[in-house]
Order: C-alpha cells, then structure tokens, then sequence
C-alpha cells in the first residue's frame, strides 16, 4: 500500500512538474537569450529581429575563423555556398553545419545568371544543391544569385526547384575593396531595421576586414535591440512562409 501511495505522489509531481514546463514542441524554435552570456557588455531585451548572411564560402582556414567568431557571439547565420567551393573546401563547409548554421544555394559558380537559359540555371543550382544535401541531407530550400543579379528565367527555375529567393536589405560592402573594417561595421547598423536581412561574405570575397568587423556588428545590433539568426529562423519567428521564386530582400 505504501508503494502504491508513493508512485501515485511521484506521479503528480510529474505532471505538476509538466504542466509548469511544457515541452516547446518539434515546431518550436528556442531563441538565444539577447544577452550571450560571459560577456561584460549589457544588452537591453531584444525587440527586433534581424537575419544575417555570409556569401561565396566555403573557403578553408578563413572560414572556421568566422565560424570562430560566431560560436564566440552565440550567433547562427544563414551561409550562401557555391557548390565549387564545396567541393574544395569539404572539411570547412561540414564544419558550418556542424555549428548549427543555415546552408543555402550561391549557385555552382560565380557567374552571374540574370540573363542564362533556364537550363544553365538549372544545372548550376542542382549542381550546388548536391553538394549541400551531401552534408545536411535535404536540399537547400533558399537561394542567393551571384552578384545578387535575377531574371525571368531564374525566377521559373527556383519555383520548379522548389526555393525561395533570399535578397538583401542591409549592405555591409565588406566585398568593395578600400573599405575599412569600421565602414563595414557602419554601413550594417546604419541599415539595420526590423526583419531586415543582412549581406556579408565569406573572407575569400571580402577579406580580414569582415573578421574585424564582425564582432563589433554583433555587439552594436544587441545594443540596438535585435535578435540575430538566419533566414530561416527570421520567417519562423516573424510566422511567415517562404514561397519558392519569390524574392525576400526582408520579412516582415
């Protein structure tokens, strides 16, 4: 009888316990708190929420030191990929799906597509698409054209292939040479807005100035307010579905 009296007792407090902690759900997306832990700066609640991007990787070293930089900053992004690039740098693009962020489709190469038959286009996302589904296991459902450059033909190919089309909202210029890190660093948070989506590039393209200035970007968004995350969490949180060819250059 006392065995059964403590099983029924140890019984509700587990529901109790439950009711107190509801399981989020598979659908659910836990944000990171605003404030990203052992760090002296003190940010106010966060309000707003903003994506950020990283075009033309994978490259090798320069790369798992951006990544440094993110897991440091409690920070995911989404990553637009060239398939080439992959296929050169296998260890560094596993290595930004090992750390939890966003792999997206840059094209295979670096040619611009605006104005390519539907076939080309065609052969170079599903190209880039292997590449990525190899290290995730499910195709890319966001794309970013080379040189942020589209066309009608472009626009039929992402809806048959089944992705959206993911713009750009704020500009950091990391990619224009002459800029230093602390024009790069302002271009984003002069731009910043809510549901805004944010361009950068993979050090290949842009160099040591978007390693410089990232850790600064980081801490200036906080300050101003914004949660930080890829494409993919910025629709989730904003409720919103991506349709496949349709442009996003933010999500509100």
């Amino acid at each position: 009888m006392l065995r059964k009296f403590v099983c029924i007792l140890m019984a509700s407090i587990a529901l109790v316990f439950l009711s107190c902690n509801p399981d989020p759900g598979d659908n659910e997306i836990e944000y990171p708190p605003a404030d990203p832990g052992d760090n002296e700066i003190e940010y106010p609640p966060a309000d707003k929420s903003i994506a950020i991007s990283f075009d033309d990787g994978p490259s090798g070293s320069k790369t798992l030191e951006l990544l440094a930089i993110l897991k440091d900053k409690k920070v995911t992004a989404s990553f637009f990929l060239i398939g080439q690039n992959i296929r050169s740098n296998k260890a560094s693009a596993q290595a930004i799906f090992n750390d939890g962020h966003e792999l997206c489709n840059h094209s295979d190469g670096y040619s611009g597509l605006g104005a390519a038959a539907e076939d080309a286009i065609r052969t170079s996302l599903l190209a880039a698409s292997v590449e990525i589904k190899k290290i995730t296991g499910t195709d890319p459902v966001y794309f970013r054209a080379p040189n942020v450059a589209y066309g009608n033909n472009l626009t039929a190919v992402c809806t048959e292939l089944g992705m959206a089309i993911i713009g750009v909202s704020v500009w950091s210029n990391d990619y224009q040479s002459g800029l230093t890190a602390e024009q790069v660093k302002n271009n984003v948070l002069a731009a910043a807005k809510d549901g805004g989506i944010i361009n950068c590039h993979d050090p290949n393209t842009s160099g040591a100035k978007t390693l410089a200035a990232l850790p600064d970007i980081i801490d200036g968004l906080r300050k101003a307010g914004y949660w930080i995350m890829p494409v993919g969490q910025l629709a989730a949180k904003k409720g919103k579905t991506l349709q496949a060819g349709t442009q996003y250059d933010s999500i509100n």
